[in-house]
């Protein structure tokens, strides 16, 4: 389960890319958060294409207090780009 293996982590994380089944998006990014290191890229593929199905996602990603900057990138079905900032 890859709960598992992410509350493992030890260290810190500067890039993370996020292509899983959607609803275990934010999941596995509340996970890994603490350990992103200022400047580390987060890349979540699809959310474009079903960015209802991302709502949680982008709900986290947006939130201030997460230090996240974002942006959809437009390739096909969307890629969401996002910066550790703090």
């Amino acid at each position: 389960d890859l709960r598992q293996t992410l509350s493992g982590l030890s260290g810190l994380v500067d890039f993370m890319l996020v292509d899983i089944w959607t609803p275990m998006a934010r999941p596995a990014l509340e996970l890994v958060a603490h350990r992103l290191r200022e400047g580390a890229v987060v890349i979540c593929d699809n959310t474009g294409q079903f960015r209802f199905a991302y709502k949680d996602y982008f709900a986290f990603v947006n939130d201030p207090r997460n230090k996240l900057r974002t942006m959809t990138l437009p390739f096909e079905g969307g890629l969401e780009f996002s910066v550790r900032c703090g």
